[in-house]
């Protein structure tokens, strides 16, 4: 099958060869020699995107091939594409930065797939040359009057679900809309895909041809149709593909050569590629992509097995097919997969082609008549509706979205092996049952190909069940602990051989939402679909901050459960104590205290608690954090919230022994903590630290680095390693920072 398709192969080696090298390679310098340029920051305007906060400007900065600036406007301004402007002070500059943490999304890749190597945030700028580029701001003019009309038709309620699918303009869809068609599966109806392409060109190509108009000018009108209505949406990399086999399928319609869907789908892979090595290593690539392989390969072979007939069956087979092509790229890049997604999408995109008709008719005619237009809007409404209470029907089913966690890169391998084989072998079974058709007499050929057919199906059930089992299998052994990375905070996440999940705090002072951004995509990650304890040392917020979004989520089907929130008796009493204990009551989740002595055990493992250890009200709440011992076998680590010498003193008082291989420095390494006799009890090998980048506290202090160098123990911070790992088998430990 590939040998007959030199481009496909041809694709498929660049794909991969591109997936082996660093990515480093790819990647551009910064557009900017430095962030306060001497002329001032200025260049001209290549694209101007609505935000709902303001306004997006990218901004070509010279003519070097360094990228280009990304500015953030607090509110829209009153430029044009082709604008040359310059910067008004105050105005920050900041590079994309890389993941700190497993699981956290790579926005120094995301930019640089966009060639921008700079962002900046600033409040005005003046123009300096009103050279304006007329088509691109042509279309822009357009799709902002579009999306003005959809409002008006469509209500603020659905109008920004519309823009998302005609115009690409997600700036109006609100979160709860939004997570309903993340989470049941239907996303992908709000990307600017090949279906809207077949609508918008095939819709006017096959128009035209009927009334007799030639392949040159229906085509060609057609063409043109799409590329623009491509350029108003944004070009995305889905829309790109579409319009690439699009223009291909025209061309082979007016050669009279038959159309390959494949070679088409490789000849735009490799236009990308060729345009933006990057891509490949882009989610919106290898999904838009792979769901194309999907239907072009992996529905003809489950096809030609199951032999299924008739408009529902096909829909479902090219669904599943779909589904069993993506699965593990959503997987990788998601953590997480709608179980319910296949059978959600044998409705919701039968609709789509009417949702889309009535969408277009409705803009259409709403230029002549806001009458006439309001009745496709009416039918688009009523699809929209449908659509919404599908999802959050749908998320209400149990199990509606497993979080599975990332697969390992053996088991990617293995996954689609097995499609690979499964598909030639398919392919060579087509074949032998042609050529047998021509040796056998009808009727015992009949018998012979029901018997082995009905042998081959249940094979392959069996084989697919057997790699889905392997492919969602998450190996875990031993003690894993990890600090995270939240910047100026602490975020501590353990998992013991048995199983047992615990978060002890989770916030920060300096990085905004960072339970969403940083502590629930490195759970997901993990595969932590149940964290059976969560654990607040004390109520500062640089500790709790996440824990609250945590808890705001829990009660959700599709988000990570919690089973119990444990603190401290103070801190059950104090008003952020009293906040988290009703955020936890409204999600159904118990509430307890704990204090010195109480222990949390699971086979193997101890956590222990060492202070507070009297019914003390403390004036200052770090001088109450929880304190605990992780023990695993002979190795333990002592984590110690942000305890400073008053506490430290009180600990070393009441325990005797204190001992351990790591020790999770109090307060982020501040000269009040881990003191000169604390250090002498606990003797860490290892001493791990978490703090943020040019935090105002100057943390770590160079005297608390300073006593751990003479004790002799290694230091580790986060702000140089990122998230710091550790893993047990109860006798040794391995260390491994996420940056290194």
């Amino acid at each position: 099958m590939i040998k007959k398709r030199p481009l496909c192969t041809t694709a498929l080696v660049i794909v991969i060869l591109l997936l082996l090298l660093p990515s480093g390679i790819w990647m551009k310098e910064s557009a900017l020699e430095s962030k306060s340029p001497a002329n001032g920051l200025m260049g001209k305007i290549c694209r101007i995107e609505p935000r709902p906060d303001g306004q997006a400007v990218y901004l070509k900065y010279s003519s070097s091939d360094k990228g280009m600036i990304l500015i953030y406007f607090d509110a829209e301004q009153s430029f044009s594409i082709g604008n040359t402007i310059r910067m008004n002070s105050p105005y920050h500059i900041w590079e994309p930065e890389a993941p700190s943490n497993p699981g956290q999304f790579d926005a120094r890749l995301y930019y640089q797939t966009q060639r921008v190597t700079c962002l900046v945030k600033g409040k005005s700028a003046t123009l300096l040359d009103d050279g304006c580029f007329w088509p691109g701001e042509l279309l822009r003019k357009l799709k902002k009057e579009l999306g003005c009309r959809c409002t008006q038709l469509f209500g603020e309620e659905r109008s920004g679900v519309l823009r998302a699918m005609l115009l690409g303009d997600k700036t109006e869809l609100d979160d709860n809309t939004k997570n309903i068609y993340q989470k049941s599966g239907m996303s992908h109806l709000l990307a600017i895909s090949g279906l809207h392409i077949s609508i918008v060109g095939m819709s006017f190509y096959g128009f035209l041809r009927k009334r007799g108009v030639s392949y040159e000018i229906s085509g060609g009108v057609g063409l043109t149709l799409v590329i623009l209505y491509g350029a108003m949406t944004g070009m995305r990399i889905s829309t790109v593909r579409a319009v690439t086999m699009f223009a291909l399928a025209v061309m082979a319609d007016f050669l009279g050569r038959s159309y390959d869907m494949l070679s088409a789908l490789a000849t735009a892979a490799l236009l990308l590629l060729l345009e933006q090595p990057l891509y490949v290593r882009s989610a919106s690539f290898l999904l838009s992509f792979g769901a194309v392989l999907g239907v072009g390969l992996v529905y003809p072979a489950i096809q030609s097995l199951f032999g299924v007939s008739g408009k529902l069956g096909r829909a479902f087979l090219v669904s599943l097919s779909i589904q069993i092509s993506t699965l593990p790229l959503i997987q990788w890049f998601y953590y997480e997969f709608p179980v319910y997604s296949v059978f959600l999408n044998l409705l919701v995109i039968p609709l789509m082609g009417v949702l889309m008709s009535c969408g277009i008719a409705a803009l259409g005619t709403s230029f002549i008549s806001w009458r006439i237009a309001g009745i496709p809007a009416f039918v688009c409404r009523g699809i929209l509706y449908v659509y919404e209470w599908l999802g959050e029907k749908t998320l209400c089913l149990p199990k509606a979205v497993i979080i599975c966690g990332k697969p390992e890169i053996w088991q990617m391998l293995l996954y689609y092996g097995g499609i690979v084989i499964f598909v030639i072998w398919c392919s060579r079974e087509r074949e032998k049952e042609k050529w047998n058709r021509c040796l056998q007499s009808v009727k015992e050929g009949q018998c012979v190909q029901k018997g082995k057919r009905r042998k081959e199906k249940e094979a392959t059930v069996i084989a697919a069940i057997l790699l889905c089992a392997c492919f969602h299998f998450r190996f875990h052994k031993g003690l894993s602990f990890t600090m995270l990375d939240v910047g100026q905070g602490d975020g501590l996440f353990f998992r013991t051989d048995g199983g047992t999940t615990c978060l002890i705090d989770g916030g920060s002072s300096d990085i905004k939402q960072v339970g969403s951004y940083r502590i629930l995509p490195f759970l997901k990650e993990r595969g932590v679909g149940t964290l059976d304890y969560v654990i607040v040392t004390h109520t500062d917020r640089d500790h709790l901050s996440g824990i609250e979004e945590l808890l705001e989520r829990a009660g959700a089907e599709e988000e990570i459960k919690v089973n119990a929130l444990l603190l401290s008796e103070q801190s059950l009493e104090e008003e952020a104590g009293l906040k988290l204990k009703e955020l936890a009551k409204r999600a159904g989740i118990e509430v307890k205290s704990i204090k010195a002595g109480m222990i949390l055990e699971d086979e193997d493992t101890k956590l222990v608690c060492l202070h507070p250890g009297k019914e003390t009200y403390y004036r200052d709440k770090n001088a109450g954090s929880l304190v605990f011992r992780l023990s695993y076998g002979d190795f333990s680590i002592l984590l110690t919230g942000d305890l400073e010498e008053t506490g430290e003193r009180e600990v070393l008082q009441r325990e005797k022994e204190l001992s351990c291989n790591i020790l999770k420095a109090g307060h982020h390494g501040s000269r009040f903590s881990t003191t000169d006799e604390w250090l002498c009890e606990v003797c860490p090998q290892l001493t791990l630290i978490s703090c943020g980048k040019d935090n105002s506290y100057g943390h770590p202090h160079e005297e608390t680095l300073e006593r751990l160098k003479h004790m002799g123990s290694q230091v580790l911070v986060t702000v140089e390693q990122g998230a710091i790992t550790v893993q047990s088998d109860g006798k040794n430990f391995q260390v491994e920072g996420f940056c290194h």
